[in-house]
């Protein structure tokens, strides 16, 4: 089960996403990735982190096989031995999201590329397997084309049921992106378990 979590630079909502296990991240089935002391790991796209810092991974059979992707709009820890992304963490602010609404959505689902082959998804895992290819950073937060291609990359995908992918799931990213344009600025990190 995949949700967002949020971290509101402005504290407004301290904790979530941020150091602390927040109610509304587990009721939404977010992966706990944070260490219980509140401490995080170090990332080389500290832009699309709160505080710059990256979740830790605490299941150790998943953390021993994680890379970390950089992207221009989000940056993934993936996981090589479910072939999915573990985490994706986002930094949008209120310019970001005006960029967003103009940008048609476009791109095609594409193998990543940075990933070794035994550790990455390919097309053909999600060929006739009944599930959509769901976006953990959503396509619909990428403000110019560029990232909005990179949203595409099976590093970023999930396998998720449609309906929960073409409604409740369009629901939650609608109200994050409307929180981001409200608060003029959020980091979303959005996790699996």
């Amino acid at each position: 089960m995949c949700g967002p979590d949020y971290h509101d630079p402005g504290q407004r909502h301290a904790g979530r996403g941020s150091t602390q296990r927040g109610a509304s991240a587990a009721a939404l089935g977010v992966l706990l990735i944070l260490s219980p002391h509140g401490l995080a790991a170090t990332t080389a796209c500290p832009e699309h982190f709160a505080f710059g810092s990256a979740p830790e991974i605490l299941r150790p059979a998943l953390a021993a096989q994680v890379r970390e992707l950089c992207f221009e709009g989000y940056a993934v820890l993936h996981s090589g031995v479910s072939r999915t992304p573990l985490a994706v963490a986002e930094h949008l602010t209120r310019a970001w999201m005006a960029g967003a609404r103009k940008v048609r959505r476009e791109g095609s689902f594409h193998d990543e590329d940075r990933l070794p082959p035994d550790e990455r998804a390919r097309l053909s895992d999600y060929a006739r397997s009944g599930f959509d290819r769901g976006h953990m950073a959503p396509s619909g937060d990428m403000a110019t084309p560029t990232p909005m291609a990179e949203s595409f990359s099976l590093a970023n995908i999930v396998p998720q049921h449609p309906a929960s992918n073409r409604c409740l799931w369009e629901g939650i990213e609608t109200s994050v992106r409307r929180l981001a344009t409200e608060e003029g600025e959020v980091y979303v990190v959005t996790g699996c378990r």
